[in-house]
């Protein structure tokens, strides 16, 4: 035999006898085993942990989202009627105000003495008709000379009248109650028709106006609700009603103007305020779950619910409205069911679970689409 076969040989038996010495000693005390042996006597696994949530029936607020801009109940510029010097300015700067309060006073000394005359005047001819009158019913004077003192005596009334008006306009007083802006004016000045004496507001309540699709115009209706909310006030909510819905759509914008009452009684909302205002198109009960619950699988949709057994069955579903985090369920699923939201990876339907943790669908609510 040649060597070469010789050594050949020789590490083959080496070979076969250290795997030998290797692999009895574990047999003998119960080592590993072949890999197919130790898959067939592994036992069944352990339930897999998972996280639900119940399927529950809530009120379910469908809200349609849209910008307002804010304005006064009433609001109005106040001027002067005549051109004349101020003589006295009775307000000051963000004043509240009552109806009919003074807040300018003009010169009208030349009014006041043009109405005494004027007074003077009709009263005379005031005694003038009466005399006429009394010489009319002794056929003394003719029934045209009465009618003639009649027609002087109206106009001298009349006179007085219009300057009585026109003296009013001397003194410049709040229209309506409400919240005075920046004083322009001071005294001494020389003011007329054009001048600017100060901004008026009535905030007591706010008027919102904002536009929405006309595709909405099925269910706007007044007194609908509505929750404006504004990023000067972050945690405060402002509640009003629907008061007036426009009688034409914009044909270039295809929206409708609406427009809204938020009682103010703490003043702050401002007129000409940028609003985000949310309207409540629907509240209705229906069948929540969270949407981390929902599979996708092409175009159906399926949740894993655990039955009494703690195993997972799959669920076809109909979903309908959503909201952030939460699902409308439509049909195949009943309320009080619990649905796997956490966990869903390592499950099968038929798998057995160990439910470590219950949770709520919670109430939903918010800007809806169609899923």
């Amino acid at each position: 035999m040649k060597p070469k076969h010789i050594i050949l040989i020789t590490g083959l038996i080496t070979l076969f006898l250290t795997a030998g010495l290797t692999l009895i000693p574990q047999w003998k005390e119960g080592g590993d085993t072949p890999a197919g042996y130790a898959l067939a006597r592994t036992p069944s696994r352990a339930p897999v942990p998972v996280i639900t949530a119940v399927a529950t029936n809530e009120t379910f607020t469908e809200t349609l989202e849209a910008l307002g801009t804010a304005k006064a109940n009433e609001s109005v510029i106040i001027t002067p009627t005549v051109e004349e010097r101020v003589v006295d300015v009775r307000f000051e700067d963000g004043d509240a105000v009552r109806q009919g309060q003074v807040l300018v006073r003009l010169d009208d000394n030349e009014a006041r003495h043009q109405l005494a005359e004027a007074k003077a005047a009709f009263r005379e001819q005031q005694k003038q008709y009466e005399r006429i009158r009394t010489l009319a019913k002794t056929n003394s004077t003719s029934r045209s000379r009465l009618d003639e003192e009649q027609s002087l005596l109206e106009i001298a009334e009349a006179k007085v009248a219009l300057l009585e008006a026109r003296l009013s306009d001397y003194t410049i007083r709040a229209p309506f109650p409400g919240i005075l802006g920046i004083r322009q004016i001071s005294n001494g000045a020389v003011v007329d028709s054009d001048t600017v004496i100060a901004t008026l507001d009535d905030t007591s309540i706010i008027k919102l106006d904002f536009t929405v699709p006309e595709t909405y115009l099925g269910v706007l209706r007044n007194a609908m609700e509505v929750a404006a909310h504004s990023p000067a006030y972050p945690d405060r909510k402002f509640n009003g009603t629907v008061t007036a819905i426009s009688s034409r759509v914009d044909p270039e914008t295809r929206t409708v103007t609406v427009r809204a009452k938020i009682p103010n009684p703490d003043r702050l909302l401002k007129p000409g305020m940028l609003l985000i205002v949310k309207l409540v198109k629907d509240r209705s009960q229906t069948l929540i779950i969270p949407e981390e619950a929902v599979v996708l699988n092409k175009d159906k949709k399926f949740t894993l619910v655990v039955t009494g057994a703690n195993t997972v069955e799959k669920r076809e579903i109909v979903t309908g409205r959503r909201s952030p985090g939460k699902v409308e369920v439509l049909s195949g699923l009943d309320a009080g069911q619990q649905v796997i939201i956490s966990g869903l990876t390592r499950v099968r339907p038929g798998s057995s679970v160990n439910v470590v943790e219950i949770r709520k669908a919670g109430h939903l609510s918010g800007s809806l689409a169609r899923s």
